[in-house]
């Protein structure tokens, strides 16, 4: 015969504890999942409720790891999901340095593990800023984030209003910086003004000696021309003189030679017609 009375039996998976004939023997099934956390301590069994003994063992999580990465890390966890903390994360991240130039590649974990300071260093290509400052000269600073810093440090050569003091001040101070001349510089400026008026005279006397030579020469040759007009004047009456002369002379050839030379043209016509 079967027993009606009624035993309380939980369920494989200890969900509920109901009444269960005697004539029943064992645990039930209460059809529900599982829930049981399986071996990677992040989910639980999704089969039925069903009794877990050796060689019957819940499911085997196949689920990648989805636990949340550290702040700044955009890779993935490489394992399947895992308990605990999964492992740091060494892919490679590649980056422009602060100043644009250079590639860098950094390792994700010592980036997002980083403190800021270490962060900045990590970013940097350590060659020099390529950035000009508003003075015109270079940023004399190690690749750097952000502006560069105006404090120009680069050493320019101030002289004092002589030249002759040089000195070297940091371009961020050099509009503030005057070099004032001492008493050797003064000195030295007393004896150039000297000297540049001695220059002065000098060439002021040379040039009154020239015009003076000029001027006696011109008075010479004044002199000189005032004798040759007197010269002048007396050949010219000589030469008035010879042309009277030979006018006369003409005058008187004409009176004479033309007298005789009919004479003898006559008597050289008669002695030819006597002798014929």
């Amino acid at each position: 015969m079967k027993c009606f009375f009624f035993s309380f039996r939980a369920c494989f998976g200890e969900h509920e504890v109901s009444p269960v004939p005697c004539h029943r023997q064992g645990r039930f099934s209460c059809r529900r999942p599982c829930g049981r956390p399986l071996t990677c301590g992040n989910h639980t069994c999704s089969v039925e409720c069903h009794l877990v003994t050796g060689g019957n063992k819940c499911e085997v999580c196949d689920e990648g790891c989805s636990k949340p990465r550290p702040p700044g890390c955009p890779h993935p966890c490489s394992r399947p999901c895992h308990p605990g903390n999964c492992p740091p994360c060494s892919q490679m991240i590649r980056q422009r340095c602060h100043c644009k130039i250079s590639m860098l590649y950094v390792e994700c974990t010592k980036l997002t593990s980083a403190a800021e300071q270490t962060k900045v260093e990590l970013g940097s290509c350590n060659n020099q800023c390529p950035k000009e400052l508003s003075c015109g000269h270079r940023c004399k600073q190690v690749c750097h984030p952000g502006v560069c810093e105006e404090k120009c440090q680069q050493k320019v050569k101030l002289r004092c209003p002589c030249k002759r003091i040089k000195k070297e001040f940091p371009c961020s101070l050099s509009a503030q910086c005057v070099v004032q001349c001492d008493d050797a510089c003064r000195d030295q400026q007393r004896k150039v003004s000297q000297v540049k008026e001695a220059e002065q005279r000098a060439a002021q006397e040379e040039e009154q000696k020239k015009l003076q030579e000029e001027l006696e020469a011109f008075e010479k040759r004044q002199q000189r021309g005032g004798r040759r007009s007197k010269k002048r004047g007396r050949r010219e009456e000589v030469e008035e003189e010879g042309g009277r002369m030979a006018r006369w002379w003409r005058r008187c050839g004409a009176f004479v030679l033309v007298p005789l030379g009919g004479a003898l043209l006559s008597a050289a016509a008669y002695y030819l017609l006597n002798t014929a």
